[in-house]
């Protein structure tokens, strides 16, 4: 894509969703679901797009990487994702924080081709290690701490390899739909931006 590094893009959608009581991936939003918001935002900054983890029910919005072992939490889907690319760097983005903008991964991308190192967002000084920029060669590092147990993200990564961090200013855009209470906000939320966006010179935050 005009002549840059080839980048690889993953929706991580391998939870269960149990406090949701239905796959968040399905949930509608705007006339979409979650998983093809994520996927249509990464199709932005990647080459390619897949879905880490996830049911068989999400075959019909891309190709499914299944994760690494079942149940092994989003370190399972980033390894498998890793281990089936065929690009040096790869974006993520987790299916269930619906906000992040394309801005947000094109930063991103551009810290780790820039750094050559992993890219990660922070935000109000708490990491979000599944919006993230990852190469390949942390595939062995990720794998090693996965097989042993440690399946927390955050150190994972930390024990794979350096990490470039970049921090964001605006919280909302990592707000997570857990539960169905925080999806109708998410909903709420989006109707409030749009009538702003309509008010006669507003930009919408």
């Amino acid at each position: 894509m005009d002549g840059r590094t080839a980048v690889g893009g993953y929706v991580l959608a391998g939870g269960k969703s149990l406090r949701m009581g239905r796959d968040k991936a399905l949930l509608v939003l705007e006339g979409e679901t979650l998983v093809e918001r994520c996927l249509r935002k990464l199709s932005e900054v990647a080459d390619e797009v897949a879905i880490a983890g996830g049911t068989e029910a999400l075959a019909r919005f891309g190709r499914v990487v299944p994760d690494a072992e079942p149940g092994c939490g989003p370190l399972g889907g980033i390894v498998a994702a890793l281990a089936e690319s065929r690009f040096e760097w790869n974006v993520f983005v987790p299916v269930d924080v619906p906000f992040v903008p394309v801005e947000c991964l094109k930063e991103l991308v551009a810290a780790a081709m820039d750094s050559g190192e992993a890219a990660m967002a922070r935000v109000d000084g708490e990491l979000q290690p599944l919006c993230a920029v990852y190469p390949k060669t942390m595939l062995p590092g990720l794998r090693r701490e996965l097989d042993a147990g440690r399946g927390k993200v955050v150190l994972a990564v930390a024990a794979a390899g350096p990490v470039r961090v970049v921090d964001f200013a605006d919280a909302r855009w990592f707000r997570n739909v857990n539960t169905p209470e925080e999806f109708a906000a998410a909903q709420a939320e989006k109707v409030r931006l749009a009538a702003f966006a309509k008010r006669p010179g507003a930009k919408a935050p």
